[in-house]
């Protein structure tokens, strides 16, 4: 900080250099602290209060063997500095939040969607979105839709979401996957197989849940007892880990478990599959401008489940 320097082209005005210094000073009352606040010697800050009560032609400050407290001169003019820099700095801090707004963004989505759909995916959008900072939570209870800070939701379950502005992710659609050793002609299995013979693996949820393996059989056409048999798990990314591992059949949403058998870690069972009314939602607070980073996220998004699609 250059505190030698006088006012450029201007002869009416005190450098704000010198009253920054003075609002340091007087805030502690103390030379030595106002240095130490703002990086620079202490013979600094006491030239350029001398220069500033020069310029005014009263004194601000009473020195003493005990440090230097303010004139009354001086406690004048600190309300007034203080309250003026401190509105310039509540202005500064409001731009530079906007910035970061504008080069940031948050998503909430379900562990599965993160770990399976999104992570992968992750060197893709910072390739074609440098300036961007993704942060991404997670939440499988959709508790936190609309509360918890972030700029966009994709919701685990399903619901209304009233005060909410909605973009399609993609259509809900279910089939049957396993590991590729679990059954020797994946594209054999009927729902005979899947109901009576190989095990099962049900996703127990608590909260908004989708469908269940009752519910997938009786829309595809079962017309047998219930089906009771086979592993629960609570989180569906442990379902499909338990799929890949070969412990069982677990229920296939299109859009995450797609690139797992694209990718042969996992097999589709059969040609049975369930579509429904119900698809996976973008969302966003209707009464909330979206910033330039969220509405690229969002389109990066839709562009990206379209393709795999």
């Amino acid at each position: 900080m250059n505190l030698m320097n006088d006012r450029p082209g201007r002869t009416d005005t005190i450098p704000d250099r010198w009253l920054r210094v003075f609002a340091a000073a007087a805030s502690h009352e103390s030379f030595t602290a106002a240095a130490a606040e703002l990086g620079i010697g202490q013979p600094a800050v006491s030239h350029a209060v001398k220069r500033l009560e020069s310029e005014l032609g009263t004194p601000l400050f009473n020195r003493g063997s005990g440090g230097a407290t303010l004139t009354a001169e001086g406690t004048r003019l600190s309300e007034e500095v203080g309250a003026a820099f401190g509105r310039l700095d509540a202005a500064v801090a409001s731009v530079r939040q906007a910035s970061q707004a504008d080069r940031s963004v948050e998503l909430s989505v379900s562990t599965s969607f993160a770990t399976h759909w999104l992570l992968p995916r992750l060197p893709r959008f910072k390739h074609e979105h440098p300036q961007i900072e993704l942060r991404c939570s997670t939440d499988d209870t959709d508790g936190d839709v609309g509360t918890d800070g972030a700029d966009l939701w994709i919701p685990h379950g399903h619901g209304t979401w009233p005060g909410f502005e909605r973009w399609l992710l993609a259509r809900e659609l279910i089939y049957p996957v396993a590991g590729p050793g679990l059954v020797a002609d994946p594209s054999s299995v009927g729902l005979d197989d899947l109901a009576a013979q190989l095990p099962l693996l049900h996703l127990t949820e608590r909260y908004r849940p989708r469908m269940d393996w009752a519910t997938w059989l009786n829309e595809s056409g079962w017309e047998g007892p219930p089906i009771t048999h086979g592993a629960r798990f609570s989180d569906y990314s442990l379902t499909l880990h338990a799929a890949m591992a070969g412990q069982g059949v677990a229920l296939g949403w299109h859009h995450i478990v797609g690139p797992l058998v694209s990718s042969g870690s996992l097999v589709r069972l059969g040609d049975r599959e369930v579509r429904t009314d119900r698809p996976f939602q973008i969302l966003a607070l209707a009464d909330r401008t979206l910033s330039p980073a969220a509405a690229a996220m969002r389109d990066w998004l839709i562009t990206e489940v379209a393709a795999g699609d």
